[in-house]
């Protein structure tokens, strides 16, 4: 079975081809890191390594999309 993982520098996913995150990738993630701080850190990261591979591929992707893409799916946490 093909892990819902990025295929970088194209940001696309491995198992479905969706952009990634797809909407397995997603519910992987949440899944492995609830809805903790850590995930939206780490998924700003991966939005601004995205960012960088596609702008570099001459691509240069639309930031409101790229923001849902990567962070508007994050739930916040609960306190």
């Amino acid at each position: 079975m093909q892990r819902h993982a990025p295929v970088k520098p194209l940001w696309f996913c491995a198992a479905c081809a969706h952009g990634w995150p797809c909407r397995q990738a997603r519910a992987e993630l949440l899944a492995e890191y609830g809805t903790g701080r850590l995930l939206g850190l780490d998924m700003a990261d991966l939005l601004t390594e995205a960012t960088a591979d596609l702008t570099r591929l001459g691509a240069a992707p639309d930031p409101h999309h790229m923001h849902v893409r990567f962070l508007g799916w994050v739930r916040k946490p609960t306190r």
